[in-house]
């Protein structure tokens, strides 16, 4: 399984785009990391751990990942990128991926500020009357309203760590195949997990490894172990020496409409090129359905509100209106 980065995606974009600046220069990788540490202050303690790898002679992915500047995918990629001499391209299109992701991770949150904030305020508010009327005691109002953010938030938390406690538990597998049979979230998962697995391997590709050693690699960056495991039987025939479209069509979750694009990038000797631009308009669609998302998720969030105020006004209407033993 690939190595979670440390950094952020806002971190992981600057880092790749001062590595393309500095190697454009010219710059030798340790002369490069020395001017990295004063331009990236929040890097300093991994930048200064990866300049001691590569005083120790290490190469830059090697170094970088044993920093934790790097996780295994970008490992794979920069280790090609250096034995081809494609260093600055592969820095260029991992800058390009990585501001994207955080720009579209940064407006969700951007949309999320006012109905969080609203949702909390409402928490406090719907039951200060009960409180100011002395109908309820100081430590229930608490109770009510810190307790409920308190469980909010332990929700929240555990939604945000479910893949690791499923894989503590040791029911990931299980875990993963259930998300598969989902209606929506399967066919979701399944959409960006092919469009990562893709993405890595036209990198690696045009970073100058074979298929044959690029496909396993870009496998491996699957999170998903059920839908890795679909992918597994393609290594045996690539390392046979079947075309790369022969390879990917004996995979059931493959599009047709990806197949018969790289059939012809694959025809035309264009295949890292074509899987690229494959990649690029299929990361655009997720894109806008992320951003459908972003526009959805606040209304959602307002809906909730507006449910609970009404229900609670009317559940107190009806409590006054309501004769007793009724």
């Amino acid at each position: 399984m690939p190595k979670t980065s440390r950094l952020s995606l806002s971190q992981q974009a600057s880092l790749f785009l001062q590595l393309k600046n500095l190697e454009i220069a010219g710059f030798p990788a340790i002369q490069a990391c020395t001017l990295l540490l004063k331009t990236e202050k929040t890097l300093t303690q991994p930048l200064q751990l990866m300049a001691a790898y590569l005083n120790a002679g290490q190469p830059i992915a090697s170094a970088a990942y044993k920093a934790g500047l790097f996780t295994s995918n970008q490992y794979s990629l920069v280790q090609a990128a250096e034995a081809s001499g494609q260093l600055a391209e592969i820095y260029e299109q991992l800058f390009q991926h990585y501001s994207k992701l955080a720009s579209r991770v940064k407006k969700a949150q951007a949309r999320l500020y006012l109905p969080v904030f609203m949702m909390v305020a409402g928490i406090f508010i719907q039951p200060l009357p009960a409180l100011v009327t002395q109908q309820i005691q100081l430590d229930e109002y608490l109770l009510r309203t810190v307790g409920c953010l308190l469980q909010i938030a332990v929700g929240v938390g555990l939604l945000i760590n479910l893949p690791t406690l499923v894989k503590i538990l040791g029911v990931e597998s299980a875990w993963h195949r259930l998300i598969l049979t989902m209606p929506l979230i399967g066919n979701w998962l399944i959409k960006r997990e092919i469009h990562q697995f893709m993405f890595l391997l036209a990198l690696l590709l045009q970073a100058g490894l074979a298929f044959s050693e690029a496909l396993p690699k870009a496998i491996a960056s699957i999170k998903n172990s059920q839908l890795r495991a679909a992918f597994q039987p393609a290594v045996k025939n690539a390392q046979r020496g079947d075309s790369v479209y022969a390879v990917l069509s004996a995979v059931a979750v493959m599009p047709q409409t990806t197949l018969q694009i790289i059939n012809s990038s694959e025809h035309s000797g264009k295949l890292a090129q074509g899987l690229l631009h494959l990649s690029q308009l299929e990361g655009e669609t997720i894109a806008l359905a992320d951003d459908a998302l972003a526009e959805w998720l606040p209304r959602l969030i307002y809906a909730v509100i507006a449910g609970g105020m009404a229900y609670s006004l009317t559940g107190s209407s009806l409590g006054t209106v309501m004769p007793d033993g009724i």
